[in-house]
């Protein structure tokens, strides 16, 4: 049964984001006016609404990032608008969002980035949440804690535009990027209200407009949380366990639409709560139908790593092999290729990977009888994803600390298959 005493639409601690939130400064001579708010969303990189941002896009030399729960400042090293980000005849500002590049240290380098999942359905009327501090308020200006503020979705800005939603959360000027919640994650960011836009014929303050988290993918920011199981309620995992989940994982994969020498900045040192961070071979978009995956992922601590396959009830498992208890020490680094002498191949759509950690030797995931013995299945369970998720379920009542689990995609094929040549190679093998 649910937790009754829980408000609906804002995450059980508010307070777990306070080192990922920021306030945007325009600095002019001496004077710095707060013009918009932004949030973590990977190492080194923030989010934000475009239009706070636009007049610095070539130059960002009079903006500056300030944390309000630590007092730090950062200089902006680049900003980068939404690429389909304009303005209309109506004022309308189409794909409002931006990532604004910053060399993070001290707790901001440590500090969890915000969880994302792509895919939510919002529907109208469910409650909402934006977090962030007020300080252009008047508010919180010693010893700040982000403030959580409840409102509603109310539906689609037009028909046939899912990205740019309508909500009536009390946001006032310099709000613009917040981060938008629902239970568990962020599910859009707002971006001002609707009574100066005169095309949209909504002459109120009271509703305002935010962008669909789902637009930030053009932008290369990963989603970095995936609940584990799309099963019965009473197994379901909790908000503040769904954001301990994404604090598990950093994905350290470098995207198609962002430079290298970003990807090359994305290094960070983990808190504590990180056992292990997780990396592709390519951007997760950028393979070919069937080209080989390579999986790396090194180990923080000293535990039990086991990643799985999950397609419907079917439970694969990928490292290590059934049966076996291999210990990752601290810092070891695991480099998975195969599921038995077969490449682990890239498809059109993307697998489902289920990453369980064991932070505890006593306790055993998996048996030698759990694998079944055919050459045609290698690495397939005799178990369902429910016994799976059943177990550890009861390793989690018994000790919540010594297991972890996380659900995530893997990357997609967008390309297709190179074409074959007489000999058989791939025709990119000649030259």
């Amino acid at each position: 049964m649910d937790n009754q005493h829980k408000t609906s639409g804002v995450p059980e601690n508010p307070d777990v984001f306070s080192a990922a939130l920021a306030n945007v400064i325009r600095l002019d001579g001496d004077k710095e006016t707060i013009i918009g708010q932004a949030w973590k969303a990977a190492p080194n990189l923030l989010v934000t609404c475009g239009h706070v941002v636009e007049p610095f896009a070539s130059s960002s030399t009079s903006l500056q990032i300030k944390f309000p729960s630590s007092g730090n400042r950062y200089a902006v090293r680049e900003v980068r608008l939404h690429p389909n980000f304009g303005r209309q005849a109506d004022q309308l500002v189409t794909f409002d969002a931006a990532i604004l590049l910053v060399d993070l240290s001290g707790p901001e380098r440590e500090a969890s980035v915000l969880p994302i999942t792509y895919g939510k359905e919002l529907k109208n009327f469910q409650p909402l949440s934006a977090i962030r501090y007020p300080v252009h308020l008047g508010q919180y200006t010693s010893a700040p804690a982000p403030l959580a503020q409840l409102g509603r979705m109310l539906g689609e800005l037009r028909r046939s535009d899912n990205y740019h939603i309508l909500h009536d959360l009390a946001l006032a000027p310099g709000d613009s990027g917040s981060p938008i919640f629902d239970d568990t994650s962020v599910v859009a960011m707002h971006c001002g209200d609707t009574a100066s836009l005169p095309g949209l014929n909504l002459p109120t303050t009271s509703i305002r407009l935010a962008l669909w988290v789902d637009s930030l993918k053009d932008l290369g920011v990963e989603e970095n949380l995936k609940m584990a199981r799309p099963r019965s309620a009473k197994i379901a995992a909790s908000p503040v366990l769904a954001f301990c989940l994404a604090a598990i994982v950093v994905f350290l994969v470098g995207s198609s639409l962002l430079a290298k020498p970003l990807v090359d900045s994305w290094t960070t040192a983990q808190p504590p709560i990180m056992p292990i961070s997780i990396s592709f071979n390519k951007p997760r978009t950028d393979y070919y139908e069937g080209e080989p995956l390579i999986i790396q992922f090194s180990t923080n601590s000293d535990c039990f790593v086991h990643l799985f396959e999950i397609d419907r009830d079917k439970v694969t498992l990928i490292y290590p092999e059934a049966g076996s208890q291999v210990i990752n020490k601290a810092g070891h680094q695991a480099y998975v290729k195969t599921i038995g002498d077969r490449p682990i191949g890239v498809g059109k759509e993307p697998s489902k990977f289920l990453w369980v950690v064991l932070l505890n030797s006593k306790d055993r995931l998996l048996e030698d009888r759990d694998r079944k013995q055919s050459d045609d299945n290698i690495g397939l369970l005799n178990i369902s994803t429910d016994e799976l998720m059943d177990r550890i379920d009861r390793i989690a009542k018994e000790d919540p600390q010594a297991i972890l689990h996380v659900a995530m995609d893997g990357p997609v094929a967008t390309k297709p298959a190179p074409a074959k040549n007489k000999s058989g190679a791939g025709s990119n093998q000649t030259q």
